[in-house]
């Protein structure tokens, strides 16, 4: 089915630029000139054409392995050991984290037609700080520290609550403030409703069957997978986040 826009129904991010910490240290001695704080165009290109190259010549993609129950958008991180050591690629992107960036870079549609993106550790990270507070929160009040629904099954967070500021977080794709959700799992989301509905507008004539996860907006038209994130349902022309 066609993907139709309703431009009121949702409103859009402030525009902010992305923040990313850089992790200290650097696994290898060598690096490209890319920016560790985004990935490249360059970069995305050239391991892009060093896992090809692997695939045909070896047969496997050049990943590690992962358990069954990890998310498709967090699932097969690329094996630059193994690239560098068989020499497919000569330099690693300094936005991934084996050289020293702020990047894992990750592989998709490994049974079809292998592509590669990155994934945010700065993002990661500071989901899975949240995360343990949130836990500690129920186990010493047994309640999680949630406050408004949002959605059925998802809540705003009380940082309030917990003691804690809230965390300024900001899209991958759209560089707004992002929010943040609480599942009824638990489990802490960041919510990407906004930008798959910004890819929906953009992309009016993608054709998207309704049992598909939206997520996959984000991805097509984008170098990144979304970091912690609920999948994504279409009702009345609006993504709709479910566990």
């Amino acid at each position: 089915m066609k993907i139709s826009v309703h431009a009121n129904k949702f409103k859009l991010l402030t525009s902010a630029a992305l923040i990313a910490l850089l992790l200290s240290g650097c696994l290898y001695p060598q690096t490209d000139s890319s920016s560790t704080s985004t990935v490249s165009k360059e970069s995305m290109r050239n391991v892009q054409a060093a896992i090809e190259q692997y695939m045909n010549e070896k047969g496997i993609l050049p990943i590690h392995n992962s358990d069954s129950t990890v998310d498709r958008y967090e699932k097969f991180r690329v094996n630059f050991d193994v690239l560098k050591k068989e020499r497919y690629i000569d330099m690693l992107p300094s936005s991934s984290f084996e050289g020293g960036g702020n990047f894992y870079f990750l592989v998709l549609n490994e049974d079809t037609a292998p592509i590669v993106k990155a994934q945010s550790i700065y993002l990661i990270q500071r989901i899975i700080d949240l995360q343990r507070q949130v836990d500690a929160f129920k186990a010493e009040n047994g309640k999680l520290p949630i406050v408004d629904q949002v959605y059925e099954g998802f809540h705003t967070i009380d940082y309030k609550a917990m003691s804690i500021k809230a965390p300024q977080l900001h899209s991958i794709y759209s560089g707004g403030i992002a929010e943040l959700l609480i599942g009824e799992s638990g489990k802490v989301y960041i919510n990407y409703a906004s930008d798959i509905y910004q890819m929906m507008k953009q992309h009016p004539d993608y054709e998207l069957a309704e049992e598909h996860d939206l997520r996959e907006l984000l991805v097509m038209y984008s170098d990144y997978v979304p970091v912690h994130s609920p999948k994504y349902k279409l009702v009345n022309d609006e993504p709709i986040p479910y566990e």
